[in-house]
């Protein structure tokens, strides 16, 4: 037995040091520096090992319900590092996740043709019922002083998460 408890020490302390860690981010900031934010729903979700053969890549397609910020068109194809296919998988800390079906707010920026989430977790918020929410709970999230009138990213009601990215300047 005691041999074990320095595994399980080790263990703990491995899965507390894996955890994700955010400073405070406004929803405002997360908007002044996305090309998009959009609310959608998640079409369909498809990882792919990339030509490197080194990473797994998930394309994750929305349709966009309302451009809060930008002009993305109809639909989005967002990228998301990561992902599982039958002869590979890759978790990456703190990057999103999509499944069909569901239901979300996402801070986008462009590279070339491709969406990518802005602020990994921080900037994917899951709507369900009038709650819009990042899912954070695995994350260290640290302290820092916000502009006056501005709100951290965290669970609030879809329509106050909406007019603060429309009036985000």
């Amino acid at each position: 037995m005691r041999r074990a408890l320095p595994l399980v020490w080790l263990l703990a302390a491995a899965h507390q040091a894996s955890a994700a860690t955010f400073v405070t981010t406004s929803v405002e900031e997360l908007a002044r520096s996305s090309d998009a934010v959009v609310r959608g729903r998640v079409l369909a979700t498809a990882s792919r090992v990339t030509a490197d053969r080194r990473r797994v890549m998930t394309d994750v397609d929305i349709a966009v319900d309302a451009a809060w910020r930008g002009a993305p068109g109809s639909t989005v194809r967002v990228v998301v590092p990561g992902g599982r296919t039958p002869t590979l998988g890759m978790w990456v800390d703190a990057a999103p996740t999509f499944t069909p079906g569901e239901e979300v707010v996402v801070f986008l920026g462009r590279q070339g043709a491709a969406w990518w989430v802005m602020g990994y977790a921080v900037g994917k918020f899951r709507i369900q019922g009038g709650a819009a929410a990042p899912a954070l709970e695995a994350a260290h999230v640290l302290p820092r002083a916000l502009p006056a009138g501005e709100r951290a990213a965290g669970p609030m009601p879809v329509d106050e998460l909406e007019r603060r990215v429309r009036g985000a300047r």
